[in-house]
């Protein structure tokens, strides 16, 4: 790909204020990508809800050999970051390395794939940074898109290659008590205290997971809501859990388990689920995944490291149907904040590691 051709279309891209749920902006921004598609390509918009989803290809159908998977909705932000800068070697502004930077290069491959008869899909989702459950996961799971391998440049910091990434899955317990003034606490039934006994015990199980990297289940505490006065009993209150999880545990074992703490100290307490998301594994000893690893390594001349990552992506929704997931990226750094970037002559070289993949895979 030329150099000044990404970087015009990756200038172009991060103009548009696509962040998740401005379906409007979304959508325009997908009007660019579509103009920008080599002629005599397969290409399907779908909209789901709030979301939608662009899938171009070099072949009808949604089983291709090669799978890209990519969301161009970003985090929101001020409006100066939505005005690109070169600075030497790096793009500055919002989504240049989550993940834009992904798109110029994923409309090239399906040029360079369509000249080289390699069944190649680039699929655009909308909704990513809020969960991708009306946008990747109605791309897996409704619209069935089912590739042999799937490239998803959306990890993989400093060049490593990320064999496993870990789950999600948010819990919510409400506390419902009886309101009473503060003087007499006895009349009433703090919603409050039952919560906190449930979170010292899953502090007593977690907390020291939660204190250095590893590859453990954690749990953060989200979030915290009740009381209106502080001479008041509080008579709902309400506990956000995070739990991230390997592909050793469960999302299913993680909700039983507060349930079953939360059924042990209160009848009042009710425990729903928010947000869950499948953990992610891939052996890196497969032959799909070798290939993979050694174009890159032969472009970016360097041993390319194999690690985990702990972030969630939209290739989360495609865990249960045991598609290798190809997740790495160029050098890129500061995400979601004020300064983010992406170096143009690394995307450049990733490119031309893609390129090679492809026709190894072919």
């Amino acid at each position: 790909m030329e150099k000044q051709q990404f970087i015009d279309q990756l200038k172009k891209l991060i103009s548009f204020k696509t962040v998740s749920g401005d379906i409007e902006e979304n959508s325009k921004a997908l009007d660019f990508v579509e103009s920008i598609l080599p002629k005599s390509i397969f290409v399907k918009r779908v909209k789901n809800k709030n979301a939608e989803v662009l899938i171009a290809s070099t072949v009808k159908g949604l089983k291709p050999k090669i799978g890209y998977l990519v969301h161009i909705d970003v985090v929101s932000g001020d409006a100066e970051l939505f005005n690109p800068k070169v600075s030497g070697d790096k793009v500055y502004g919002r989504g240049s390395s989550d993940m834009k930077f992904s798109i110029p290069l994923g409309v090239y491959l399906l040029k360079f794939a369509k000249e080289n008869n390699i069944e190649f899909s680039l699929a655009i989702t909308t909704d990513e940074e809020i969960g991708g459950y009306e946008g990747g996961m109605y791309l897996a799971k409704n619209l069935k898109f089912r590739p042999s391998c799937l490239i998803v440049p959306d990890g993989g910091d400093n060049l490593n290659f990320v064999n496993k990434s870990k789950g999600v899955c948010q819990i919510i317990v409400e506390s419902k008590g009886a309101t009473a003034h503060a003087s007499r606490p006895w009349a009433g039934f703090n919603a409050i205290n039952p919560l906190i006994i449930l979170t010292n015990q899953l502090i007593k199980k977690y907390g020291k997971n939660s204190n250095k990297p590893n590859w453990k289940t954690t749990m953060n505490i989200g979030a915290i809501e009740g009381g209106k006065s502080v001479n008041q009993v509080c008579n709902n209150a309400t506990i956000k859990f995070d739990f991230r999880y390997p592909e050793s545990d469960s999302s299913e074992r993680i909700v039983n388990e507060v349930k079953n703490i939360a059924k042990k100290i209160s009848g009042n307490l009710i425990v729903t689920t928010a947000s869950v998301g499948m953990p992610t594994f891939t052996n890196s000893k497969l032959p799909v995944v070798q290939k993979f690893i050694s174009s890159m390594k032969d472009v970016y001349k360097k041993e390319i490291i194999i690690k985990e990552t702990y972030v969630a992506s939209d290739a989360r929704h495609f865990s249960e149907f045991n598609i290798p997931i190809l997740m790495m990226k160029p050098i890129a750094g500061e995400m979601h904040s004020e300064n983010e970037w992406v170096s143009v002559t690394s995307a450049l070289t990733f490119c031309r590691g893609l390129e090679r993949f492809l026709k190894l895979y072919k």
